[in-house]
């Protein structure tokens, strides 16, 4: 019971967080919505954040951050699918890597702690927290690109632009231990450690 009591209060504090932004976005309660059909639809989110449906990008950025308030994600192993998520309905859509691409970041200072918050392209605040951030290599079209992620709500991954990164190395200190790169940051208390790539 003390850990559900401590783990409701720390949501209601990065939801304080969050909210002394000034522009907190409302997500659905997807996680209490169980709908059981589950029907494809054709939307792809490529590779650099457009959505295309029908093969057309979505020009109103309107209309791509409401469907980007009910994404959805179900982990298979490893696998991951996508979905905008109703009451009544999954609609299973593409994602080429990432579903969410996050443009900014800012510190925060509440009740006496710096919190690192990131913004993405479709108005939601992301407070690093517990979950890590980490790089992954993908490759495209033959060409290797290190990218940093971070897990964030109902299973969703979200993708941080390298002008963001460069901000983080401002935000945090920077250490070469073994050869190896590592940027430290601090958020709510907490140390975050990120060994870096060799960016060419």
């Amino acid at each position: 019971m003390d850990n559900i009591d401590k783990n409701a209060n720390k949501d209601n504090d990065l939801a304080k967080i969050i909210s002394s932004l000034g522009n907190e976005r409302k997500i659905p309660p997807l996680d209490k919505w169980t709908p059981k059909t589950i029907t494809s639809f054709d939307i792809v989110i490529n590779d650099n954040g457009e959505w295309h449906h029908d093969g057309v990008k979505i020009a109103r950025q309107s209309l791509v951050d409401l469907f980007a308030s009910v994404l959805w994600a179900d982990v298979d192993g490893e696998q991951k699918r996508h979905f905008l998520k109703t009451p009544t309905d999954k609609y299973e859509i593409t994602v080429i890597d990432t579903p969410l691409f996050i443009n900014t970041v800012d510190k925060v200072t509440k009740n006496g702690d710096e919190w690192i918050v990131f913004g993405t392209t479709n108005g939601d605040n992301i407070v690093l927290d517990d979950k890590p951030l980490y790089f992954k290599t993908v490759v495209r079209d033959d060409v290797a690109d290190d990218r940093l992620y971070i897990d964030t709500r109902f299973n969703l991954t979200a993708r941080i632009g390298r002008n963001v990164f460069y901000h983080l190395i401002e935000l945090g200190e920077l250490s070469d231990e073994q050869g190896q790169t590592v940027l430290t940051l601090q958020s709510g208390g907490k140390t975050h450690r990120i060994i870096a790539p060799n960016f060419n």
